[in-house]
């Protein structure tokens, strides 16, 4: 299967030894992960911000290997309506790659399924894949 995965994926694993980062194993392993320029751009910022100073280093080097191995694609042309626009480019770039977006962010993304794109909690995704 292909997934996007949304940042705060990436966020919960390089602080947390939990769920998202046994999401990432998992994707990286086992399934493809597909990526867009702007996700990957927002990880990028995302890991220089201050605030993630302590997990720079890792996210970095999770951001490097999801640059080797990830399947990039070009972000459909579709607005969703979510309630954060910044957040459209995760259903983008789920619908352009035919993938499903992982994301701990119910708050934003409040449905199942957006057009074709399914959208799965990190429990779901280990729930519901080997």
């Amino acid at each position: 299967m292909r997934f996007v995965l949304d940042c705060n994926v990436l966020v919960s694993a390089a602080r947390i030894d939990g769920a998202c980062r046994k999401v990432i194993h998992r994707v990286v392993r086992s399934h493809e992960l597909v990526l867009s320029e702007p996700i990957l751009s927002e990880y990028e910022a995302v890991a220089g911000r201050r605030s993630q100073a302590l997990y720079r280093e890792a996210m970095e080097s999770v951001i490097s290997e999801f640059e080797r191995l990830a399947v990039f694609v070009q972000p459909a042309d579709i607005v969703y309506g979510l309630r954060d626009p910044d957040d459209e480019v995760y259903l983008a770039t789920a619908e352009a790659g035919g993938a499903v977006l992982i994301t701990g962010n119910t708050r934003d993304f409040t449905e199942t399924r957006y057009g074709s794109v399914e959208v799965w909690s990190p429990r779901d995704f280990l729930n519901r894949t080997t």
